[in-house]
């Protein structure tokens, strides 16, 4: 199928302030994260991945304020929580501190250059305790600690998976209010999930046939082992009926289609996920040629079997000892692990094998 194809769909992109008018379902949601910052300084939003906890933020909540009444801080760890945490604040700084300037200083510098509240919004959160050490996990509660116990002007979203919510219970001598305002993010229900297909369809001009009944199919068709539906697999979804109307509508002139015989080209969920598995991975092949001078084929795949058991399972690896492994049995160079398990996380792909 062409590339040139270019579909409305978001894909596996979160959905953001411009997403507005198609952002369907999490109305409620929404209106109880915002009530709630409004009441307290921190809240703990968890749910299970795929339940679009990122896309409510960023487009949901984003949507409720005006941009003279927060000032929104996005934070994913990296490296280090506290060095994330630093480098933004300098990003945003309008007076730059000193180099060894504490967070707490830099918060008090920040609300003083835009006189609104500071929002630090942590997204992802479970990787601090996939990946950080455990002082790192104590400098950061102690952060949070300090910046209620000096009245500071900043207010904190602390966004995660909701397997990982137990392991915040180790740090509650650390910061007692932590778990004081929690709000988890169910899985949508049948309802919900055709008011996103339905209304979505409606906002991009796409025909559909038998309404309800073609909507109840794609849900069917988007259901997991666990015969749930992820969000980002649903844009997945719908993403590559389009493509194929489009590649069925040739040179007629009508609008975009969705109806049972589209359904039945597309295949089970496994085949669209193995289609839109290879064209990532060859786009990908496309960006280590041009971004990093990488000429050989395979190497985004090499890279995936080493987190895989021999019969396809998922495994638990150390990013070091893939690293090792890669440079030792294929002469793959670390940055370019480093670089392919960062696009991995942002296609969701590596995820999908961690979870």
């Amino acid at each position: 199928m062409g590339k040139q194809i270019k579909s409305p769909f978001k894909f596996l992109d979160a959905y953001d302030q411009s997403d507005r008018d198609i952002f369907f379902g999490r109305e409620q949601e929404t209106q109880e994260l915002y009530s709630r910052l409004l009441e307290t300084n921190l809240v703990l939003l968890y749910g299970a991945s795929g339940t679009g906890k990122t896309s409510l933020i960023n487009c949901g909540l984003g949507n409720e304020f005006r941009a003279s009444d927060w000032l929104p801080i996005f934070i994913r760890r990296r490296d280090n929580i506290m060095q994330s945490i630093k480098q933004e604040l300098d990003r945003h700084a309008v007076r730059k501190l000193p180099e060894k300037s504490d967070l707490l200083h830099l918060l008090k510098s920040l609300y003083l250059d835009y006189y609104k509240p500071i929002y630090l919004i942590f997204d992802q959160f479970e990787e601090i305790f996939i990946l950080g050490s455990r002082q790192e996990q104590e400098d950061f509660f102690e952060l949070l600690y300090q910046i209620e116990a000096k009245g500071l002007k900043v207010k904190i979203i602390i966004s995660m998976r909701e397997e990982y919510i137990a392991q915040l219970s180790e740090f509650e001598n650390i910061y007692p209010s932590l778990w004081d305002n929690r709000l988890r993010i169910e899985r949508m229900s049948l309802k919900n999930l055709q008011e996103v297909i339905l209304n979505t369809l409606k906002a991009f001009d796409i025909e559909i046939q038998d309404e309800e009944e073609l909507a109840n199919k794609i849900i069917e068709k988007v259901r997991g082992k666990d015969k749930q539906v992820d969000l980002a697999t649903l844009q997945v979804y719908l993403d590559r009926l389009y493509r194929l109307d489009v590649e069925r509508r040739g040179e007629e002139n009508r609008p975009i289609r969705f109806d049972r015989e589209l359904l039945g080209k597309s295949g089970n969920l496994e085949n669209v996920m193995a289609f839109f598995l290879e064209e990532q991975l060859s786009e990908l092949e496309k960006e280590l040629r041009n971004e990093m001078g990488v000429s050989e084929e395979g190497i985004p795949m090499d890279i995936l079997f080493t987190m895989v058991t021999d019969n396809g399972t998922k495994q638990a690896v150390e990013l070091d000892n893939v690293k090792k492994e890669l440079k030792r049995a294929k002469n793959i160079d670390p940055k370019v692990v480093d670089f392919c398990i960062s696009r991995f996380k942002e296609m969701r792909i590596l995820r999908e094998l961690n979870e």
